[in-house]
């Protein structure tokens, strides 16, 4: 089994996504595009089915693949639509009309600032983790 990374991204704007893979043992890269991150990781994979069946009838060998998917900070909040963009920076310490700019595309986030989210939602994620429900 080969790992792949599929990065999906949102460009500036509603409804521009992304999502981009490149399967080295066989030297392919594939793109998928869409109207949300989910529309892009879909168009994506039709393009690797696509390419497998091309590639089998010319008698090249295809692996099999695992993928990691990585988001960009547009791009995460649409796939998880369900994740509310103003309580999860408000709850990690950074403003709302900053983080909705960044979930946009309008503005991109310092390293240092991408590190601060990462960390901020994989601490939600624990507290919920710890959340019972009776």
């Amino acid at each position: 089994m080969c790992k792949v990374v599929a990065k999906v991204e949102r460009e500036n704007g509603d409804r521009n996504f992304s999502c981009y893979m490149k399967v080295g043992s066989i030297n392919v890269g594939v793109l998928g595009q869409g109207n949300t991150a989910k529309a892009a990781i879909a168009d994506m994979l039709r393009g690797w089915e696509d390419i497998k069946t091309d590639l089998k009838d010319d008698g090249v060998g295809v692996p099999s693949i695992d993928i990691e998917y990585t988001f960009d900070i547009g791009a995460f909040f649409n796939y998880y639509d369900f994740i509310n963009v103003a309580g999860v920076s408000r709850e990690i310490g950074i403003s709302p009309a900053v983080m909705r700019q960044y979930a946009t595309g309008a503005r991109k986030p310092s390293q240092e600032r991408k590190e601060q989210i990462v960390k901020g939602i994989k601490s939600l994620a624990k507290k919920m983790e710890m959340a019972s429900i009776y």
